[in-house]
């Protein structure tokens, strides 16, 4: 008899209800939850939330944003307590690092990108210097990822901003990461390859339409985002230089 425990995540819905929208926090716990249940007695289940119509779950549970995690009596709806809660009731793997030179340049290319996408940076500068940073820090590694050869909490969060980066700024900004920077390259295709980055992923779709409707963000015609949600999901997880 199957005793494991189960865990239900909530993310967000995507454009159709169904599939994944384009929210990096719930890749990030999606991911962990993948990799806790690799060595883990633990099963989890997704759910897609759309706020106009939530699921009876979510919604008798008070919940009031995504992520969030039902797991026995426990309801969690804050990311940094959800993480918490995963680490102590499922400590195996350990996904914690100790790594200040890799934590630190990942701090802000996020909030560039915002800054970018948004025009309040006019250039691509900002954006380009701390992409450099990474990629910097990566080609000081010889790891397959920022801090070992397993994935940690430090990649879970910053994968799924870059590949953010990658689709919404080509798509609304005509911007693409340098193919110069071979090793933030070369970090994408090992998460491209790996099962834990790409079963959580949303399409492209979903993040390009996620980031059009943001205040001050270019935005697409009707046309454009009726063409986007009639179309197959389509994920860009190809690599257009060769890893170093």
């Amino acid at each position: 008899m199957d005793t494991k425990p189960e865990v239900l995540l909530f993310v967000k819905a995507g454009g159709d209800g169904k599939r994944y929208g384009a929210c990096p926090f719930c890749q990030r716990l999606f991911m962990m939850l993948l990799a806790k249940a690799h060595q883990q007695q633990l099963q989890f289940k997704v759910a897609t939330v759309n706020f106009a119509k939530p699921p009876d779950a979510f919604r008798k549970l008070t919940l009031k944003r995504v992520p969030a995690i039902v797991h026995g009596e426990t309801a969690l709806d804050n990311v940094d307590e959800i993480i918490q809660y995963l680490d102590e009731t499922f400590p195996s793997p350990s996904l914690d690092y100790d790594d200040a030179d890799a934590d630190k340049c990942c701090r802000d290319v996020f909030q560039k990108f915002c800054y970018y996408i948004k025009d309040v940076s006019k250039d691509s500068s900002q954006l380009e210097a701390e992409l450099a940073k990474i990629n910097d820090v990566l080609a000081s590694r010889t790891s397959r990822y920022l801090c070992g050869d397993n994935m940690t909490h430090l990649d879970f969060e910053l994968l799924p901003k870059l590949h953010q980066i990658r689709v919404a700024a080509k798509a609304l900004k005509g911007f693409e990461i340098s193919p110069k920077l071979r090793h933030v390259w070369g970090y994408l295709s090992r998460a491209y390859n790996d099962d834990l980055f790409t079963q959580a992923c949303p399409p492209d779709q979903e993040i390009i339409v996620h980031w059009a409707e943001k205040p001050e963000t270019p935005n697409l015609s009707m046309e454009e985002k009726a063409r986007l949600a009639r179309e197959a999901p389509k994920y860009s997880f190809d690599i257009l230089i060769s890893s170093p």
